[in-house]
C-alpha cells in the first residue's frame, strides 16, 4: 500500500503518522508516547501540513480557540519540546532538529521525511480521479480501495481543539465521498451487487446524501428491485421534507422518473464501454475529493467556527398530528417575538403517549433558533430493571460534547452544573432529557442561562418546578390517530374499513406507541383487512378493560406480536418469542448475540438471527451493530413473559448461564489484558467465553460490557437464590482488575460493597473476605484508608482462620497498602516481611514482587534510603525479567519518591516519564493521579514551572474525578507551590525593570 510521491516515500520517511482513527505516530517500527491530548493535537496540526510553516498562533487557535490561556505560548514550548524528545530521542534538549524544525516565525515537519495517512488518502484519491477520467476503472478501484483501507476508526480520534474538529469534519466528508465514487466505479464494472452493499451501509449512516441515494437507486435497479429503487426515492423524498422541509434535487428527480418510465439509458449508465453519463443522470464533471481551494478551507483556518453538538436522534417517521402541541412548543422554544426561549419546557402524560416522538420532532423543528448546539440524553427514568441515570452521568455527557476533557470533568454535581452554565453563557443550546423519571434527576440541569432550553419529557409532573412551562399529552384525537394510521399502513387500507379504523383507534386508546405496534402487524400481513386485526383484539375487550389505560393497548399490541411468532410455523419465529419471553430474566441496558446465546443456551449464530428478527418485529432495537435494547414497555412486558412462562428454576438457571457467561469472558479478557494479575477465584466451571483475541480485544470488551456486568452482577446478589446471589459477587469479581485499572474507584466500591452484603447474608466465608478486601483497596485508593483498614484486618482474619498460605499472604500484602497509606511504616514494614517469607515459601513470583514494593516503601518512610532503594531495584529487575510492565511502572513511580527526597529531581522526572509511559501502554488510568502529580513537583524542582502547572492542574482534575482524596491534595499543594513560585519569579523580574528604569 505504500505509495511515493509528494507526501513521501514509504522508504525513506522516517517518521509514520496516523490521523485516519485513533492518532499515533511511529519512527520506523518503534511505536511513540505523543503525550497529554493537547500535545497530539499540536502534532495534528503540524502533520496536516507537511512542508509547512506553522505558526505559533495558529497553534494556538487551533488548539484553544479564540479564548487561549494566559499560558498558551509557553504550553506550546512545552508541547513541542515533547514532541521532540519522542521524534528524536538520540538528540539533547537544544537539537539540532531535522524532524519538526524551526521555521521563520513557526514550525514545519520536513515533507520527505514524513508520511501522513491523510495525506496519502487525499494523493490515492486524486490518482483514482485521474485514472478514471482515463477509463482506467479497475485499477481506479484498486485505488479507491486502498485509500479507505488507510482508515482504522474516527479520523483524529480522540483529539480536543477547534482545528481537530474542522479536520475531522473536512476529513469525514472526503472518506463518505470517496465511498460514494467507489460505488460509482462499480457500477460502472457492472458489479452491482458490490455496489449496492457498499451503499447500504452509507445510506444506514447518512439517510440525507442525495448522491448516495440516487447511486443505490441506480444499483437496485440493475439488480432487477425496480420497486425497491423507487421506494429509496420515496423515502428519501419524506426524509428531506420532514428534517429539511426541501424536496430532492432535479438530479435524483430525473433518476427517479427514469427508473419509473425504464429508461433504457439506465443500463448503459457507468459501463466502460459507454458514453459520457446520460443526461438522465448527468451529474456534470466529478471529483473524488475537492480541489485545492482558492480561499483557505475550514480546516486550514482554525477561526472558523467550532463545530456544534447535534446529538438529537432521528424523528420518528411517520409523525402526525398533535398539532396543537407543536405549535405550543414552538412557540415557547422559538417565541414569534424574538425573545428567549422558555427556560424549562416540559412534556408529560402517560406510558406510550408519544412524549419522546413529539419532543424530538419539535426539537428538529426549532433547531435553527439554537446554533450553538442541540443536546440529547435518555435519562432511563421509567426503564424497568435498569438504573437510572445520575444527574453526574449527564452532565458529564454534556460538558465533554461542549468540548470539556473527560478528566476535567468535576466529580462533584454543583461543580460539573457550574461549569455547564458556564460553558452555556452567551450562547443557544437546546437541551432535550428524555424519560425523566421526576424533577429530581433533572434539578442539576434547569436554570441554564437565558438564550438557552431545556425540553424534558416525563410521566411524573414538573408543576412545583420555578420557571417552568408544562405541556400535558393525552390521547391523540380520533381524527389525527386515524391519519396516523393511514400514513403507517396506507390510505386504501384504511379507506376500505373506515368504521374499522376508527374502532383500532378506540380499542388503542388513541396512545401513539400503540398505533405504531398495531399497524406493524398489518404491516406483516398485507393480505388482512383492518377488521381482522380489530377482531383479534375484541376477543381481549375484558381483559383490556381491567388495566391502566396507560398499558391497554400496548399489551394487547405486544401479545399479539409474540402470539404471532410463538404460533409461527418457522423455528426461527418461535425462537425469536423465546427470546423475549428469557430476555425478561436479565435486566441490563443492552445484550449481545454472545449472552443471549448464553440466556437460551442456542448457538450463537442462531441467536444472532433471532434478535434480527425481533428488531424486524418491531420488538426490539439495534441502534449499535451487534447490541440490543429493549424498549421500556417491551421490557416490562418480557418480565411479564418471563414471570408467566418460565419456571422459577428454568428462570434461575437461564440467568446462571448468562452471568457465567459474563464472568468467563470477563476473566479471559483480564487474562489477555494482563497475563500476570491474580484472578479472584470463580465457583464450579467457566462458561464458553466470547472469542477475545488479544489484549485489544479484551480491553474492548471489558469497557463496552461493563455496565451489563455490574447490572447483572447487582440484580443477582439482590436474588433471594442463594447461589445466584453468591454467583454475581463472583461476577462483580471478575471485573475487578478492570475497574482498578481504569481508574472506576467509586463503581469498584459499590458492587464490592454489595458483594460484602451479599457474602454476609449468605455466611459465606470467601465471599465475604474477598469482599472485605476489595473494599479496602478502593477505599485506599480513593485517600479513605482509615476507613479502609478494618476490613483489611477482617479480611486477614479470615483468611488466617481458613488456613489459605497464598490468601494469607495476598491479604498481608493489601494490608501493608493501607497502612502505607495511614504512614503507618513500621506496622507496613512487618507486613510486608511476613508476605515476602510466605510468598518465597510457597513460590509465587507476584507475591514476592509485590512484598518488595511495600517494603521499599515501608523503608523509605522510615528514613532508611538505601534499603528502600536497594529492595525497588530487586523488584524491577525480576518484573523485568518476568514482562510485568504494570509492576516495572509501580515500582518507577516508588523509586521517584526517593529520588525527590533525595533532592535528584531530574533522576525523579526521569524514572517517571518512564512509568507514565508504560502506564499509558498498558491502559492503567489508575496511577495517572500520582504519576502526574510527582511529574509536577519534579519540574517545579527543575525551575520548569509552566510544565510543573500543566502537570498539576491534569492532576488535581483527574485524582477528582477518580474520587482519589490523597492526590487531589498533593496536586493543590504543588499548585499552590507552583503558583508562589510563579508569583515571586514575576515580583522578581517587577523589581529588576524597576531598578533599570532608575
Amino acid at each position: 500500500m505504500d505509495i511515493a510521491g509528494e507526501h513521501g516515500d514509504s522508504q525513506h520517511s522516517e517518521c509514520r503518522f496516523q490521523l485516519l482513527g485513533p492518532v499515533a505516530a511511529w519512527r520506523r517500527r518503534h511505536r511513540l508516547d505523543l503525550g497529554p491530548p493537547l500535545q497530539r493535537a499540536t502534532l495534528c496540526i503540524l502533520a496536516a501540513r507537511p512542508g509547512q510553516v506553522v505558526t505559533q498562533e495558529t497553534l494556538i487557535r487551533g488548539l484553544w480557540g479564540e479564548t487561549p490561556p494566559k499560558t498558551a505560548r509557553q504550553s506550546i514550548y512545552t508541547y513541542v519540546a515533547g514532541l521532540r524528545r519522542e521524534l528524536e530521542p538520540d538528540l539533547g534538549p537544544r537539537g539540532p532538529f531535522t524532524l519538526l524544525v524551526n521555521r521563520s516565525g513557526g514550525y514545519a515537519l520536513p515533507r520527505g521525511r514524513v508520511r501522513v495517512d491523510a495525506g496519502e488518502f487525499e494523493h490515492r484519491t486524486a490518482a483514482a480521479r485521474r485514472l478514471l477520467a482515463n477509463g482506467a476503472r479497475q485499477d481506479s478501484l484498486r485505488e479507491l480501495d486502498a485509500a479507505l483501507e488507510l482508515w482504522t476508526g474516527r479520523a483524529l480520534s480522540g483529539i480536543p481543539g477547534p482545528f481537530a474538529e474542522m479536520e475531522r469534519a473536512r476529513l469525514e466528508e472526503l472518506r463518505l465521498t470517496t465511498v460514494e465514487e467507489r460505488a460509482r466505479v462499480l457500477l460502472g464494472l457492472r458489479r452491482h451487487q458490490d455496489a449496492l452493499a457498499a451503499l447500504h451501509d452509507l445510506i444506514r449512516e447518512h439517510p440525507l446524501r442525495q448522491r448516495a441515494r440516487e447511486l443505490l437507486m441506480l444499483a437496485l435497479h440493475r439488480c432487477g428491485r425496480q420497486a425497491d429503487a423507487l421506494d429509496a426515492y420515496l423515502d428519501i423524498r419524506r426524509l428531506l421534507a420532514e428534517r429539511l422541509g426541501v424536496g430532492p434535487g432535479e438530479s435524483l428527480q430525473r433518476c427517479y422518473e427514469a427508473i419509473l418510465r425504464g429508461d433504457p439509458a439506465l443500463e448503459s449508465a457507468l459501463d466502460p464501454e459507454s458514453a459520457p453519463e446520460p443526461a438522465d443522470l448527468d451529474h456534470g464533471p466529478r471529483r473524488l475529493v475537492p480541489a485545492p481551494p482558492s480561499a483557505p478551507s475550514p480546516a486550514a483556518d482554525p477561526q472558523a467556527p467550532v463545530p456544534v453538538p447535534r446529538q438529537l436522534p432521528r424523528a420518528v417517521d411517520g409523525f402526525v398530528g398533535r398539532t396543537d402541541e407543536s405549535v405550543r412548543l414552538r412557540s415557547l422554544l422559538a417565541p414569534w417575538s424574538g425573545g428567549p426561549p422558555k427556560a424549562t419546557v416540559v412534556i408529560t402524560g402517560p406510558a406510550g403517549a408519544g412524549k419522546s416522538a413529539l419532543a424530538v420532532q419539535a426539537a428538529h423543528a426549532v433547531s435553527d433558533h439554537f446554533p450553538d448546539g442541540l443536546l440529547y440524553a435518555n435519562l432511563l427514568g421509567a426503564t424497568p430493571g435498569v438504573e437510572r441515570l445520575k444527574p453526574i452521568d449527564v452532565l458529564g455527557r454534556f460538558l465533554r460534547a461542549l468540548g470539556v476533557f473527560a478528566e476535567a470533568v468535576p466529580h462533584d454535581v454543583g461543580e460539573a452544573a457550574a461549569m455547564l452554565r458556564d460553558r452555556l453563557a452567551g450562547r443557544r443550546v437546546l437541551a432535550v432529557l428524555d424519560d425523566a423519571s421526576g424533577p429530581d434527576q433533572v434539578r442539576p440541569l434547569l436554570d441554564l442561562p437565558s438564550g438557552n432550553a431545556v425540553l424534558i419529557t416525563s410521566r411524573e409532573s414538573f408543576a412545583t418546578v420555578d420557571n417552568c412551562v408544562q405541556l400535558c399529552l393525552g390521547m391523540m384525537a380520533r381524527s389525527e390517530a386515524v391519519t396516523m394510521l393511514a400514513k403507517l399502513i396506507g390510505a386504501e387500507r384504511v379507506a376500505a374499513g373506515p368504521a374499522a379504523a376508527a374502532r383500532l383507534v378506540d380499542l388503542c386508546d388513541g396512545l401513539p406507541l400503540a398505533l405504531r405496534l398495531a399497524a406493524a402487524r398489518l404491516m406483516d400481513r398485507p393480505h388482512w383487512g383492518v377488521r381482522h386485526l380489530v377482531e383479534r383484539l375484541e376477543d381481549r375487550g375484558r381483559i383490556l378493560h381491567e388495566l391502566e389505560s396507560g398499558d391497554i393497548a400496548v399489551r394487547s399490541s405486544l401479545e399479539l406480536s409474540h402470539d404471532a411468532l410463538s404460533r409461527s410455523t418457522r423455528p426461527l419465529d418461535r425462537l425469536a418469542a423465546r427470546i423475549l419471553c428469557h430476555l425478561g430474566v436479565l435486566h441490563v441496558p443492552d445484550v449481545t448475540a454472545h449472552v443471549v446465546a448464553a440466556l437460551v443456551e442456542v448457538p450463537v449464530e442462531l441467536a444472532e438471527r433471532a434478535l434480527e428478527r425481533l428488531t424486524d418485529a418491531h420488538l426490539i432495537e439495534s441502534r449499535e451493530f451487534g447490541r440490543f435494547q429493549l424498549h421500556d414497555l417491551v421490557r416490562l412486558f418480557a418480565m411479564e413473559l418471563a414471570e408467566e412462562h418460565l419456571t422459577r428454576q428454568v428462570r434461575s438457571e437461564s440467568l446462571d448461564r448468562a452471568l457465567r457467561m459474563y464472568g468467563s469472558t470477563a476473566r479471559l479478557a483480564t487474562r489477555l489484558v494482563d497475563p500476570h494479575r491474580v484472578q479472584p477465584p470463580w465457583p464450579g466451571d467457566e462458561a464458553s467465553p466470547a472469542p477475545l483475541t488479544d489484549d485489544q480485544d479484551g480491553h474492548g470488551w471489558l469497557e463496552r460490557e461493563r455496565a451489563n456486568i455490574l447490572a447483572a452482577a447487582s440484580q443477582a446478589m439482590a436474588s433471594a437464590d442463594d447461589d445466584l446471589a453468591r454467583l454475581g459477587a463472583y461476577v462483580g469479581f471478575s471485573l475487578m482488575w478492570h475497574l482498578y485499572r481504569m481508574g472506576h474507584r467509586i463503581e469498584n466500591l459499590r458492587i464490592n460493597q454489595q458483594a460484602l452484603d451479599a457474602g454476609q447474608r449468605l455466611g459465606d466465608r470467601e465471599v465475604t473476605a474477598l469482599a472485605h478486601g476489595y473494599v479496602a483497596m478502593s477505599l485506599a485508593r480513593m485517600g479513605r484508608a482509615d476507613e479502609a483498614l478494618p476490613h483489611q484486618q477482617a479480611e486477614l482474619e479470615l483468611r488466617r482462620g481458613r488456613r489459605n498460605r497464598f490468601e494469607e499472604m495476598r491479604a498481608l500484602g493489601n494490608l501493608s497498602v493501607t497502612y502505607l497509606c495511614l504512614e503507618r511504616y513500621a506496622d507496613a514494614l512487618g507486613c510486608a516481611r511476613i508476605q515476602l517469607s510466605i510468598a518465597r515459601e510457597i513460590g509465587t513470583d507476584v507475591g514476592e514482587r509485590h512484598a518488595l514494593a511495600m517494603l521499599g516503601s515501608a523503608y523509605r518512610g522510615l528514613g532508611d534510603l538505601a534499603a528502600a532503594t536497594a529492595v525497588l531495584d530487586e523488584k524491577i529487575s525480576l518484573a523485568r525479567a518476568a514482562g510485568d510492565l504494570f509492576h516495572v511502572s509501580h515500582a518507577l513511580r516508588y523509586l521517584a519518591e526517593i529520588r525527590l527526597d533525595q533532592n535528584d529531581p531530574l533522576a525523579a522526572k526521569t524514572l517517571l516519564e518512564e512509568s507514565f509511559a508504560i502506564d499509558r501502554e498498558i491502559r492503567n488510568h489508575d496511577a495517572m493521579p500520582q504519576c502526574l502529580a510527582q511529574l509536577a513537583m519534579a519540574n517545579r524542582m527543575l525551575g520548569r514551572l509552566e510544565s510543573a502547572l500543566a502537570y498539576a492542574e491534569e492532576a488535581a482534575a483527574v485524582a477528582h474525578a477518580v474520587g482519589d482524596r490523597r492526590w487531589e491534595e498533593s496536586a493543590a499543594r504543588e499548585l499552590a507551590a507552583i503558583k508562589a513560585e510563579l508569583a515571586a519569579g514575576a515580583q522578581g523580574e517587577e523589581e529588576v525593570d524597576a531598578v533599570g528604569h532608575r
